[in-house]
């Protein structure tokens, strides 16, 4: 485990302004009405639907944002789901006794292996169910484990934050995250950063551990926040995503997730053929290596540059680097989500922090989505930041351009500005 530096200033700031037993307290007696409303209520055989007041009250507990919560009130999470979609949630548990049932299994199950492997068997269950209570990130079924058991259970529900959060502790993970199923990752990281904090020095129920997060000055580090300058001197805050965007939504399949994976690798054999050092971001490691064998020194395990922690984490992130030396040459985000917005907004983000920076940026996609990779790059908020539009450094590359340069005899001879003769520009 690498110690964050300053971690132990952190806690005890965090021990000064948060008052754990009365917190704690207060959890207690949320948790207990959150029990008797699933004994009483969801798995009762009374007929007819829930009152919205009753179900209301419950989602205050579950829900940051749910009705009639104040700044003050003490929630789990800000989950993100919207007021009717939990009462119509709620109440499914109620009419659909086996749906309920099991969530009631996964809420009092006790051991971890059998909890991780009654996660998978809900999302099995739910597959298919536009209802908001298993997607891929896990919020809504860590928002009711958190209410129904705070001691145990850390409302840090987001498994892309929990993520984050393990790396920037630099936490051992016991699994392998692209493989492992949701419930494995849910049981395994609640796990994982509950040890970790207390190794760390910091005790506590998983409430008083995960509150720890978003201490303002903790938050700032694995979360990754920062405020630039647009062009007419107003602020703007970009936030760092620090974990893949694996899963997006629904739309997204494993096929084209695996095809993005094969092109990330390629990319980073022509750069290594080319004389370039490479960098892949850590979680994206170990499944590009297998479709791409590194020579010595090829694969780099540090960046060796000195930039700011929030640019170093937006930088971390992109798909492929091309570096020489101490300067990045060229970055590709390969873009497989419906979207193909994320890459492009690392990108505007890198910009957007360094202005001065100067390096060709390229957005790779499958040709289908050559428009849309276009149309993007000329969005008129790309061009609002400070230094150059994002269409004057980002340009498209296809997946099947850049499986043609792979193929052409005598990389290691060539200049990267081969790629010119492939990308295609926003005009």
């Amino acid at each position: 485990m690498t110690k964050p530096q300053n971690i132990s200033a952190l806690i005890q700031e965090f021990r000064s302004l948060y008052d754990a037993e009365q917190k704690d307290q207060v959890w207690r007696q949320l948790s207990q009405r959150v029990r008797n409303f699933w004994d009483d209520r969801i798995l009762s055989s009374a007929p007819g639907p829930l009152s919205d007041a009753e179900c209301d009250e419950i989602i205050r507990i579950l829900d940051r944002s749910g009705k009639g919560n104040r700044k003050d009130s003490e929630a789990i999470a800000k989950v993100m789901v919207p007021q009717g979609a939990w009462r119509r949630m709620l109440n499914e548990f109620h009419s659909n006794k086996e749906l309920g049932r099991l969530l009631f299994d996964v809420l009092n199950e006790s051991d971890a292996r059998r909890k991780a492997n009654l996660i998978d068997e809900l999302y099995a269950m739910n597959a298919g169910q536009k209802n908001n209570l298993t997607g891929p990130s896990g919020n809504t079924v860590g928002a009711y484990l958190a209410a129904y058991d705070p001691v145990k259970n850390i409302s840090m529900v987001s498994l892309n934050d929990r993520r984050a959060v393990i790396e920037f502790l630099g936490l051992p993970v016991n699994f392998e995250w692209e493989s492992a199923t949701i419930g494995t990752r849910m049981v395994e990281t609640n796990r994982i950063i509950l040890i970790g904090m207390r190794q760390l020095g910091l005790e506590g129920t998983a409430r008083t551990i995960a509150s720890f997060f978003y201490l303002p000055s903790v938050k700032a580090r694995w979360k990754g926040e920062d405020t630039v300058k647009r062009i007419d001197n107003k602020d703007v805050s970009v936030t760092v995503p620090t974990v893949p965007d694996e899963d997006e939504d629904d739309a997204v399949d494993g096929e084209s997730v695996r095809e993005s994976m094969q092109i990330q690798g390629l990319i980073a054999r022509i750069g290594a053929a080319m004389g370039f050092t490479i960098w892949l971001p850590k979680a994206d490691r170990s499944r590009v290596l297998k479709v791409w064998q590194p020579g010595p020194d090829s694969l780099i395990d540090e960046l060796p540059l000195s930039y700011g922690s929030t640019t170093m984490k937006t930088i971390e992130q992109i798909d492929v680097l091309w570096l020489r030396k101490r300067s990045i040459v060229r970055a590709f985000e390969v873009e497989h989500t419906t979207s193909v917005y994320s890459g492009l907004l690392r990108m505007a983000d890198l910009v957007a922090l360094q202005p001065n920076i100067y390096l060709k940026l390229h957005i790779v996609a499958p040709a289908e989505k050559r428009e849309k990779v276009l149309q993007e790059i000329k969005r008129p908020v790309f061009s609002l930041l400070e230094g150059r539009a994002l269409k004057e450094m980002c340009t498209y590359l296809s997946y099947d351009n850049v499986k043609d340069i792979g193929d052409l005899k005598h990389l290691g001879r060539m200049s990267d500005e081969v790629i010119e003769d492939y990308e295609e520009a926003a005009e």
